[in-house]
């Protein structure tokens, strides 16, 4: 233990600039994290944001300078370095160096984030085990990864080079992801997905160890390039998970459903739907729907959609179940679903009478808790331990915050009852915002997550008002959560396609099928 106390004494008196540098750019980011939660004026906002965006950034950079210094101060590579004649053993070594980097990165870190969960005003014993979560997750993200990069590496020059052929490597693998068509191989459907991320961790360590036990940088190399070959051919080769419906079932007898969906005849193709994802020698197919049926303080998400084709002569055509991503709210009356189907066949169809039949995939979600809160001009609490400021410029939006991930709230007011002026808004037009929150924690630096609700008027979405609101305007806040799946269909007698349908020419193949809201 003494050996280990000393080199880690050895390497703070030798990288204390580099320890004060990163801890002051840490600290900065600390200070500087608060001014984001509250709305500000434009004008202010617009030096601060830019300000606020490259903090993140250098903090990561500072750790990472950091880790480099520390790893290169008795380096790896070769076998004339002067510690090698000295009496370290490779395991105290590599505790010491743990311990400086647990001491000067994980525990600043976490002081940090504890720091601003408290001037948030989320002071509370049950975040620690998201904050340990949050640790982990870096340590997986970029500790480890760097750490490795740094022991086969013996300069920073070789590690810059290593990290742009790294970075060029990905951005090639990514445009050929785009000229291609990535479908995979079925015989490859058994590799878990979980297989990638823990074959390169093991590596990662095992890396390490080797290194600092044997020293054998060139079989390390080559083991980290086998590894991360490895992992691109898996991901080439295991088809992408495809959407199933299993547990989505038709409603029992009584059973009502979560949404009414039904086609809407007085609408055509829309001026404004733009193709959002460019696909070759394919055309899209956008259906305008009527929704109705939505609860209450709840909502209902489309996770997939299945669309068969029937036509005179023509081969009956099938989508099979492809995952959708849509978010459906009450008093909502339109919304629309698109799905693409091959040139070849749509020449064929797209004049006659077709018979469409679709079924939707429903997740329904009710509130498991309701509150209603009078905004202030302050901030104010709602559920799920978020707390919301009114912006001061716009009135029609809010900045709010939560601890370590996003809430799944929604949030309703009545013109009425607002203190604000909502010009050309009748009596009874209720506004809404929704914020889809995620499962799990978030991996960022900050542990405060910010989000901006924004209201609009679902039974008019194209029109000239908005609600505005004010200190003392009442607002619903339901914390939505899952209660069921079920499955929906539609069946469309004698829709010609031609009037839906809009061709894509050029760009990659595409495929899925989605929700649009207009």
């Amino acid at each position: 233990m003494d050996q280990v106390i000393h080199i880690f004494r050895k390497d703070v008196c030798r990288h204390w600039i580099e320890i004060a540098l990163s801890s002051a750019i840490l600290v900065l980011f600390a200070w500087n994290e608060p001014s984001k939660w509250v709305p500000r004026p434009f004008s202010e906002s617009i030096f601060r944001d830019m300000f606020s965006g490259w903090l993140a950034p250098i903090v990561t950079i500072g750790w990472l300078f950091l880790i480099l210094r520390v790893v290169h101060a008795e380096s790896l590579v070769g076998d004339r370095q002067f510690w090698i004649t000295r009496p370290y053993e490779w395991k105290k070594l590599l505790a010491a160096k743990t311990l400086f980097l647990v001491t000067f990165i994980n525990v600043p870190f976490l002081v940090a984030q504890v720091f601003l969960l408290w001037k948030a005003g989320f002071a509370s014993p049950r975040f620690i085990t998201g904050l340990l979560w949050l640790q982990l997750m870096w340590i997986v993200i970029l500790i480890l990864p760097m750490v490795t990069l740094a022991t086969v590496t013996s300069s920073f020059t070789q590690t810059g080079l290593a990290v742009l052929g790294i970075i060029v490597s990905l951005i090639g693998l990514a445009a050929l992801n785009s000229e291609t068509a990535n479908r995979g191989l079925s015989i490859a459907r058994w590799i878990p997905e979980w297989l990638p991320p823990a074959l390169l961790l093991s590596v990662f360590v095992a890396v390490i160890v080797w290194q600092y036990a044997r020293r054998r940088t060139t079989e390390s190399r080559w083991l980290l390039v086998g590894a991360v070959v490895a992992v691109l051919v898996i991901t080439e080769v295991r088809p992408q998970e495809a959407f199933t419906a299993d547990g989505f079932l038709p409603p029992a007898a009584g059973q009502g459903l979560p949404v009414q969906l039904s086609f809407d005849l007085a609408r055509r193709l829309s001026s404004d739907t733009s193709i959002r994802v460019p696909m070759k020698n394919e055309v899209q197919v956008w259906i305008p729907l009527l929704v109705s049926g939505i609860a209450q303080n709840s909502a209902v998400s489309i996770e997939g959609v299945k669309v068969e084709i029937e036509a005179s002569g023509v081969p009956r055509w099938n989508s099979g179940w492809i995952r959708s991503f849509s978010e459906l709210l009450p008093t909502q009356p339109t919304t629309e679903t698109n799905f693409t189907v091959d040139k070849a066949f749509l020449e064929q169809v797209k004049d006659m009478s077709a018979k469409v039949h679709i079924l939707f995939a429903l997740t329904s979600f009710g509130p498991a808790e309701v509150r209603r809160v009078i905004a202030t001009a302050d901030t104010f609490g709602v559920p799920s331990v978020a707390l919301c400021t009114i912006y001061r410029e716009e009135a029609d939006r809010l900045r709010c915050r939560s601890p370590l991930k996003y809430p799944f709230l929604l949030a309703s007011t009545h013109s009425e009852e607002t203190t604000c002026l909502t010009p050309g808004a009748p009596p009874g037009t209720v506004f809404y915002a929704r914020t889809r929150g995620w499962g799990s924690v978030v991996p960022g630096i900050s542990p405060v997550e910010v989000f901006d609700p924004s209201f609009v008027q679902w039974s008019k979405p194209n029109s000239d008002f908005r609600v505005r609101f004010c200190p003392g305007t009442p607002l619903t806040f339901s914390l939505l959560q899952e209660r069921q799946h079920t499955q929906s269909e539609l069946t469309i007698d004698g829709l010609r396609l031609a009037d839906y349908s809009r061709q894509i020419n050029s760009g990659s193949r595409a495929t899925g099928l989605g929700i649009a809201i207009p």
